[in-house]
């Protein structure tokens, strides 16, 4: 119950969260295609999908890739508050509690929230570094969708993607990657996080006892090894 109970504030103030951007962002005239263009947007609204998915869905029923999912979800929503802290937020926001709602709760309390569910709740299976490493497609595809949207509209989402900040596109080799960089280390570190705090079920030792039992013994002889001629 107390995990319930934590996921689902989760889904609310994230939820609210978002719905309070969407007023702001109807009452401002700013355009939907570039509210939901935002790396901090999507990474709230996968947070509520995989939230509610496991409020939902009993963990029986969740497909194996789920984990990574919850996992690639929980990487992005960090490193969300990592980068806004490092990068993006003025001097006087980066310890500051006087910021709006949505700010607060998109890149700084929704972070914590999920960080901490990551790390006491143990994944249903164990993470792979290999499969981990996958996670890095979503930062890369935002990237480069983001710079082919820049060359169309001439709109950046953050100063960090806009050749224009930085004096062209060479200049943009140093902030761009120092996020990818991040992301990366994020990344690798969530998953090894996820590795360690892996417990394997009493049904998940069962199946895997099931299974090494199942196996042939590698010493074992041939049926007709003691047959006579």
């Amino acid at each position: 119950m107390p995990v319930v109970a934590w996921r689902i504030a989760i889904v609310l103030m994230a939820a609210l969260a978002e719905a309070w951007n969407i007023k702001n962002m109807l009452a401002s005239g700013e355009r939907a295609s570039e509210h939901f263009a935002y790396f901090t947007v999507q990474a709230n609204l996968l947070v509520i999908v995989v939230m509610a998915w496991m409020l939902l869905v009993p963990q029986s029923r969740r497909p194996a890739w789920f984990d990574h999912l919850r996992g690639a979800a929980t990487a992005y929503i960090v490193l969300t508050g990592l980068v806004y802290a490092v990068l993006l937020a003025k001097p006087d926001e980066v310890w500051s509690w006087s910021i709006e709602f949505t700010n607060a709760a998109q890149h700084r309390i929704i972070p914590w929230l999920v960080a901490l569910d990551w790390l006491l709740v143990p994944t249903a299976r164990r993470i792979r570094f290999g499969r981990g490493a996958w996670w890095m497609l979503y930062p890369l595809a935002y990237l480069g969708c983001s710079w082919l949207r820049g060359l169309v509209d001439g709109w950046y989402p953050y100063p960090f993607l806009d050749p224009g900040e930085h004096g062209g596109w060479a200049g943009l080799l140093v902030p761009t990657g120092q996020v990818l960089l991040a992301f990366l280390i994020g990344i690798f570190l969530v998953a090894g996080v996820g590795r360690l705090r892996y417990r394997e079920s009493g049904a998940d030792a069962a199946r895997s006892s099931a299974r090494r039992a199942a196996r042939p013994s590698s010493t074992s002889s041939s049926p007709h090894s003691n047959s006579s001629p």
